[in-house]
């Protein structure tokens, strides 16, 4: 191929990679992409969760109850945010994917900022759905746009990089919104020309959703790699319809390929979701763990919380990423999944001395301890996905995994504890217990669900073209 897609890319850049055929953009080019897609991730992170701190603030100015607030932090985000990903996925493997990402970002900045102005309780309620409508359009084209940047060789730490932006975004969500809850006792209201009185939850927003606004530019001016690899002709033959780069493929025909693929993606599906149950479980109730048994108050323990998880996250992320592309240039092509099934008895081990452990300092420390590996297995999840899927439909088949993980995840997780705590402990003080019990159950299982897809996952890399 002989040059990169002029009519995306100002410019000719040097190609940091020429294998088998493939040209990637230059090394500098590659890296800038992945900073300012990891920007744009951390901004998503932030618009979605510094909500979740600003709710006291929130409901007295609405007037609204937790069964509203439950909806507002729930399901106005997770439903269009999961079923409008694969509309977005697919667009993106039919389109500019830079133009998709830019396209979601207007809208979910735009609408935080709307979300400021909301009068009602059926205002922000909306607001909030397009919140979710635009960070759909993010995470699913940003894979596959890095999967084109760098060669399988060099790709997990690159996509360490970009998952690093999202866990710095939600570190940050509980540090400035702990910060924010503070400000918002001891300021009142603001009052600012043309805008009139504002309390400050509504200006917390609106300069949220403006700042992420701006990551609009470096977007625009960002590298759109050429899309590279295909399926292996040896599979084109043998089961029929070759998923070429000239030709896209329907949803439907999408669909049955990840059927016929089923032993490796069904399994490793499985996996994922089984821990993002108690990943999203366990982020929504380790803050109510410290407020109903240490006595601490929302403010203080989000930014603990914040300061806490923050480097463990980047030092986890990182490492994760080098350890991937160092055993995967050895050979060892499926250390990627071995690594997600070797960190699931850590993080069991972290969970439980997070709530039997007494000393809360040392409380602290498994908090950190579980962050560290919880983010290099989310460094690595969407590595697996682009290394294993063709290029033609890598962004479609991102988006319908993150469909499944994140509906079932942010819909089980937190009601899974839930339903421990009030219906097999009755005793809202036992939330310790249950994040523990409903990690046990999941880490245990999906284990079994790694250890389960590391043939058929093999098997599957055997069958798409690898360029390095």
């Amino acid at each position: 191929m002989d040059s990169i897609n002029q009519g995306d890319i100002k410019g000719e850049v040097k190609s940091q990679d020429h294998q088998d055929g493939f040209d990637y953009p230059s090394s500098r080019s590659a890296w800038t992409a992945v900073a300012v897609l990891s920007l744009t991730y951390m901004f998503s992170l932030m618009d979605r969760q510094i909500l979740f701190l600003l709710i006291e603030p929130i409901k007295q100015d609405l007037n609204i109850t937790d069964t509203q607030v439950g909806l507002l932090t729930g399901v106005a985000f997770a439903v269009v945010y999961t079923v409008m990903g694969i509309p977005f996925g697919r667009l993106a493997d039919l389109w500019v994917r830079k133009y998709v990402i830019i396209m979601g970002v207007s809208i979910w900045s735009v609408l935080t900022i709307v979300s400021g102005f909301s009068k009602t309780f059926t205002h922000l309620f909306f607001a909030r759905m397009g919140v979710g409508l635009g960070e759909a359009g993010l995470t699913a084209p940003a894979y596959a746009t890095i999967a084109d940047l760098f060669p399988p060789k060099k790709l997990a730490f690159a996509m360490s990089i970009f998952v690093l932006g999202g866990s710095i975004g939600s570190a940050l969500s509980m540090l400035l919104g702990g910060m924010a809850i503070g400000f918002v006792e001891s300021l009142g209201s603001v009052s600012l020309p043309w805008l009139g009185e504002l309390q400050p939850w509504r200006l917390v927003l609106i300069i949220v959703g403006l700042a992420s606004l701006l990551v609009v530019i470096p977007l625009a001016l960002m590298v759109e790699p050429k899309r590279h690899g295909k399926v292996a002709r040896k599979e084109t033959d043998r089961e029929g319809g070759a998923l070429s780069e000239d030709q896209p493929l329907s949803l439907v025909e999408v669909l049955l390929y990840l059927y016929r693929k089923r032993n490796f993606y069904g399994f490793f599906i499985l996996a994922v979701v089984l821990n993002a149950v108690i990943a999203y479980g366990a982020a929504v109730w380790m803050p109510s763990y410290f407020i109903r048994l240490h006595d601490w108050d929302p403010a203080s323990i989000g930014i603990s919380l914040g300061l806490v998880t923050l480097f463990p996250v980047v030092l986890g992320g990182l490492a994760a990423g080098k350890m991937i592309d160092y055993f995967y240039q050895q050979g060892h092509k499926d250390a990627a999944i071995r690594l997600m099934l070797l960190v699931g008895p850590l993080l069991l081990l972290s969970l439980s001395m997070f709530v039997y452990i007494p000393l809360v300092s040392l409380k602290f420390v498994a908090v950190a301890v579980y962050y560290f590996f919880s983010s290099m297995y989310a460094a690595v999840f969407p590595t697996v996905i682009q290394i294993a899927t063709p290029m033609p439909i890598r962004a479609q088949t991102s988006a319908m995994i993150l469909f499944i993980v994140n509906l079932i995840g942010m819909g089980l997780g937190p009601a899974s504890i839930a339903f421990v705590t009030d219906y097999i402990f009755h005793d809202e003080l036992a939330v310790g217990r249950s994040i523990f019990y409903v990690g046990l159950v999941s880490f245990s299982l999906s284990i079994l669900a790694f250890w389960r897809v590391i043939k058929p996952f093999n098997r599957q890399l055997a069958n798409v073209v690898e360029d390095g």
